[in-house]
């Protein structure tokens, strides 16, 4: 302090009191300075805080219904119950019991096995279940407000038609496979022509099939193959032709295209894999008497214990051992015609004297009882008591298209016969 007195006491007291007085206005301008400057910075502190405030209330907090929703899903399983799989799957005890004594909860207690259920879950809370019955059926509980609703949904479909062609190389299923005809399709196709077609031994290279069929979308996901709605098939240079109706009692049925049923009361053979090993021959030397002996039969070589199926729907005769043919089963279809299956191996359950029997059920096992080399079936087919050459007899149709219906099949049998053609020409 005592050193700034002595330097001031070198200025003139003039100078002096211009300085004291230039000093006191930059103190003032200065302390005006800073009081704006503070003034706008709380007037900026104020605006920012007033948009926070505003975006604030303007943006709505995340509240429960915003939470993330997990989804998990479960195969039903022997002796499960509701209850078991939600609990399973990470239910609160208290919320699957609100879901069971909600409204049409009866909707759910029908679960069968191999179905699924899929749930979405806010932590221990059911939010939506979806039970899967089939491809288009579902039961779907949703939670709204705290409660429960329940409801059974039938899902739209879709049908896409599908047109495939194939010239047998191999087989028909080997060759279907590559052009990507789904196996299901390709075992309908069978059964449609298996009574005019053998499909072991009639099939040649060369031999070819075109087929419309359709595929079943919902929600624009594949979800199964549907029917076969048109089919021609050219075995050996001979066409057969098959298309879909729906009958009027409600079940559908394959004709051709003049209206012909492709069922027959018969099917062509008695054991599908296998092959003949010996013709019907009534000159035939007999493999273990070595005598001329008849064959009044077709001989089916098959791995023993292979299935052996009743041609036709009848009654039965007989299901005995019966000298060479061994254990041996007859048939009786109609006041016409009679079916012998020899050499079995055993029975199929319940095959007894008297039984009824469907076209295609499993009557026995292929085996190689009685006078036999080697596992196969002796097959017979008797017509008015004499035995027929099974591989060249012609097996009655079933009902054809009924008279009433008949103005119905026509013009869809022309409309499909129609589009198989132009499909096959622009495939060349």
């Amino acid at each position: 302090m005592g050193s700034s007195k002595k330097v001031l006491s070198y200025f003139p007291k003039k100078h002096l009191y211009l300085l004291i007085i230039t000093i006191f206005l930059l103190v003032l301008i200065y302390s005006s300075s800073s009081a704006k400057n503070k003034n706008e910075i709380l007037k900026e502190e104020s605006l920012i805080s007033e948009v926070t405030i505003n975006s604030l209330t303007e943006t709505k907090l995340p509240d429960e219904d915003h939470l993330e929703l997990k989804i998990k899903e479960s195969v039903i399983k022997r002796n499960d119950s509701l209850f078991s799989i939600l609990k399973r799957l990470g239910a609160s005890t208290e919320n699957i019991i609100k879901l069971i004594n909600t409204k049409n909860s009866e909707l759910l207690t029908k679960i069968k096995i191999g179905n699924l259920i899929k749930v979405s879950f806010r932590e221990e809370e059911i939010i939506n279940l979806a039970y899967v019955e089939d491809y288009r059926t579902e039961v779907r509980a949703k939670l709204t407000n705290g409660n429960y609703s329940i409801d059974k949904i039938i899902l739209e479909e879709e049908k896409m038609e599908i047109f495939k062609t194939v010239t047998i190389t191999n087989s028909l299923y080997t060759d279907g496979l590559k052009q990507d005809i789904p196996d299901s399709v390709l075992m309908d196709l069978v059964y449609i022509f298996g009574w005019d077609i053998d499909f072991v031994h009639d099939i040649r290279p060369g031999d070819k099939y075109s087929l419309i069929y359709e595929e079943i979308y919902i929600e624009g996901e594949k979800k199964i193959n549907g029917d076969i709605l048109i089919a021609e098939f050219i075995n050996q240079n001979k066409a057969f032709t098959a298309v879909r109706h729906k009958l009027k009692e409600g079940n559908s049925e394959y004709f051709s295209a003049e209206g012909r049923n492709v069922k027959k009361e018969f099917l062509r053979t008695p054991v599908k894999l296998s092959y003949v090993s010996s013709k019907y021959n009534l000159k035939r030397k007999h493999p273990i008497l070595h005598t001329i002996r008849a064959h009044k039969g077709v001989d089916y070589a098959a791995s023993k214990d292979s299935p052996v199926r009743a041609t036709g729907g009848g009654t039965i005769l007989s299901a005995k051992v019966n000298g060479g043919c061994g254990k041996e089963i007859k048939i009786k279809h109609s006041a016409d015609y009679v079916t012998r299956y020899c050499h079995l191996n055993g029975y199929a359950k319940n095959i007894k004297e008297g039984r009824k029997v469907l076209q295609g059920q499993t009557i026995g096992y292929v085996g190689s009882t009685g006078l036999a080399t080697g596992p196969h079936l002796h097959y017979e087919f008797h017509v008015n008591g004499r035995h027929t050459d099974p591989l060249r007899v012609k097996f009655p149709y079933a009902n054809p298209i009924s008279k009433e219906e008949e103005f119905i099949f026509k013009p869809k049998a022309n409309y499909f016969s129609d589009k198989l053609k132009k499909y096959q020409l622009l495939n060349g």
